[in-house]
């Protein structure tokens, strides 16, 4: 069976993410949370990840679902990395005869994640950290 190339790619970025990720056990960590959205719409399935910008450059990452995510991070500056894919209506990949598989597309432009400008100083106690992406 052949994998789809995207399929391939959200694979790779997830375990990308979960690498170096530490759990919370023993670990001064604060719970965040927050809304994503995208052209002023909710990102229905996708990935966020903190990322200390200094010291050992732990990372936390959690599901985006219906726009909100929720995970526990380190106190201190992340920068913060959001992916996202999408199926592309009525397009299909045919190259196998007789397979007919939808072809999805990653959405989120690249200043969100691979060279990301985001960043969000996560303070001791609750945080609410929102994001606001847009495609232009």
């Amino acid at each position: 069976m052949r994998i789809n190339g995207l399929v391939m790619l959200v694979a790779i970025l997830t375990v990308t993410m979960f690498s170096g990720c530490g759990g919370s056990s023993g670990l001064d960590t604060h719970p965040v949370s927050g809304n994503v959205t995208f052209d002023g719409q909710p990102v229905q399935e996708g990935r966020i990840q903190f990322r200390a910008v200094g010291g050992d450059q732990r990372a936390f990452s959690a599901e985006i679902k219906d726009g909100r995510y929720a995970l526990e991070a380190l106190a201190g500056k992340a920068s913060v990395e959001i992916v996202a894919s999408r199926l592309v209506p009525g397009k299909f990949d045919e190259s196998n005869p007789g397979e007919k598989v939808p072809v999805g597309e990653m959405y989120i432009p690249a200043r969100y994640n691979s060279q990301t400008e985001l960043t969000a100083d996560v303070t001791p106690g609750k945080n609410e950290i929102n994001f606001a992406l847009t495609g232009e």
